[in-house]
């Protein structure tokens, strides 16, 4: 961000006028007022005055007034017309307002929750019994529950998880072919059942409903069947395993059988026996690799590998090891192993991927941007007292188990009702109101016609009480004035002096700067309100 530079402002004569001006206004530049509390914001920011000490005062009075005047200057020259300009300057006050309108510590803490969360990574298996449409009311959701739970009730009853899930995702393909046609199927009420396997699965892979269900499970359990914007599911946890970056390993590989070639349990511990001691005592890992293993492709070092992407006895092994450390021997299905270390990549730190977590979790339409934003929601339901009207709202939920909201059916019900839904700042707003903003601004992407309803009730009060609050805001937080003009004089100030001094030769600046300073002085007239100035001498001292 570029800076005010005000110590590289060269100290010259100002021409000082006695003026009658409010006292509100600390000088004049050209024909540009500059408000007092502006010099006295920069001033403190600077820390360079004792308005104390009238000499020092002076001082500064001047350094002030030759940056206002290459502002001025910037200006006249149409420099704050420039698209580069309009842009960063644009940018800044948005991000400005953004830092007011927000709790950051609170989004911070859900994003780090996140984060720690995937100090672990799960293997999972999942049932999935979608709904049939992409905009369900009550009456659709019942056959696919009622599926879930048959598939449930199975599986708590002590059927096989993945025996159970391969029968009715059969039993569900052949009804769609006795069906002839998916979509009549659909119609017809046939279930669609699919099942999957997730050998890695992280924070934020899928909705935020499945992932916590799923972080909430113990490894060997079962969810019940739980309800997302999608359909149903029941998620069996198969394992628990900790998060890492990526690592490089080499190993030794001793098989029971290779080609004709068959060993005994005791003939393969022997050799790998052999092996590990003088991996230990030193001896060349690569030439140990070609005198004994199997497998010696690359000197026996796998591609590099991360979670979920080697077998699960590989990765618990090597996750154990420090760079350089060799494995003990270990026997697995089809021989004995050692492993060893060679790099370790850790998983990057907060800090280095919050603001693109933070970002994903804000994206509109993203489930769990209410969550990122709810303490600064709560906080302006509380600033600007919002209260719901409860029998308003359950006559539209009412409406919502007959209707999806988005539809033309559920809209014209409203013509016929048109209570107040809730109030904010004194103003009732009515389920008009919110139809309309239903029409205009449908970003929930909830498939369920009640999880949708909430949502965008959510929204629409935010989005009210963020109106109300963007107008009271500069006079809540008067400095956002301040900031706002710091940083656009600051832009004028880097822009006009790049291209008047900074950009020439360094051995020729020095003049270069008094010249130009002595001329902006002669082309445009510098007051002092001097009652202003006598006051905030006494008000500092």
């Amino acid at each position: 961000m570029r800076k005010i530079l005000l110590s590289l402002l060269a100290v010259v004569c100002l021409t000082c006028k006695a003026q009658k001006t409010a006292d509100s206004v600390i000088m004049t530049v050209g024909s540009k007022q500059v408000s007092l509390a502006e010099f006295e914001y920069i001033a403190h920011k600077n820390n360079e005055v004792d308005f104390s000490d009238s000499k020092s005062l002076m001082n500064y009075i001047e350094l002030f007034g030759n940056f206002k005047l290459k502002v001025v200057e910037a200006e006249s020259l149409g420099l704050d017309n420039r698209e580069s300009f309009k842009q960063e300057w644009e940018e800044y006050k948005t991000q400005l307002i953004d830092g007011y309108m927000s709790d950051k510590q609170a989004e911070e803490n859900l994003a780090k929750a996140i984060y720690k969360r995937a100090d672990e990574y799960l293997v999972l298996k999942h049932i999935f019994i979608p709904f049939q449409s992409k905009q369900c009311v009550t009456k659709d959701t019942l056959a696919p529950f009622g599926k879930a739970m048959e598939i449930y009730d199975r599986i708590a009853g002590g059927m096989h998880f993945d025996s159970v899930s391969v029968q009715y995702v059969r039993a569900a393909q052949a009804a769609n072919r006795d069906e002839g046609d998916s979509r009549n199927g659909a119609e017809a009420n046939v279930i669609s059942v699919r099942y999957e396997t997730i050998p890695f699965f992280l924070p934020m892979q899928k909705n935020k409903i499945f992932e916590e269900a799923a972080y909430a499970t113990a490894a060997g359990n079962v969810t019940k069947p739980f309800r997302s914007a999608d359909g149903y599911h029941i998620v069996k946890v198969e394992d628990r395993r900790p998060y890492f970056g990526k690592m490089l390993v080499a190993y030794i590989n001793i098989p029971f059988e290779l080609d004709t070639v068959k060993r005994s349990a005791d003939e393969v511990m022997a050799i790998i026996n052999e092996a590990y001691g003088k991996a230990i005592s030193g001896e060349d890992f690569t030439q140990l690799v070609y005198k004994y293993s199997a497998d010696t492709v690359d000197g026996g070092v796998l591609s590099k590998f991360g979670p979920g992407e080697m077998l699960p006895f590989v990765e618990k092994t090597t996750y154990a090891l420090a760079p350089g450390e060799i494995s003990k021997p270990l026997v697995a299905e089809k021989g004995a192993y050692i492993f060893k270390l060679i790099e370790k990549t850790e998983a990057p730190v907060f800090d280095d991927v919050s603001s693109r977590l933070i970002a994903d979790l804000g994206r509109k339409g993203q489930e769990r941007n209410l969550d990122l934003f709810k303490s600064y929601d709560d906080y302006l339901k509380k600033e600007y007292k919002y209260v719901l009207y409860p029998k308003a709202y359950a006559e539209l939920e009412k409406l919502a188990d007959e209707f999806f909201p988005t539809s033309e059916q559920f809209l014209s019900r409203l013509n016929d009702i048109n209570k107040p839904l809730f109030r904010l700042n004194g103003k009732d707003f009515t389920q008009q109101d919110f139809g309309a903003y239903i029409q205009a601004s449908p970003a929930s992407m909830k498939t369920y016609s009640k999880d949708f309803l909430a949502d965008e009730l959510a929204l629409f009060v935010r989005e009210e009480a963020r109106n109300y609050e963007q107008q009271s805001l500069t006079t809540k937080y008067p400095e956002i004035a301040l900031l706002l003009q710091e940083y656009r004089d600051g832009i004028l100030l880097f822009d006009v002096s790049n291209d008047k001094i900074w950009s020439k030769p360094a051995e020729e600046q020095d003049a270069l700067e008094t010249a130009w300073v002595k001329e902006l002085n002669e082309k445009y007239t510098v007051t002092i309100n001097q009652d202003a100035l006598k006051l905030l001498s006494k008000k500092k001292k």
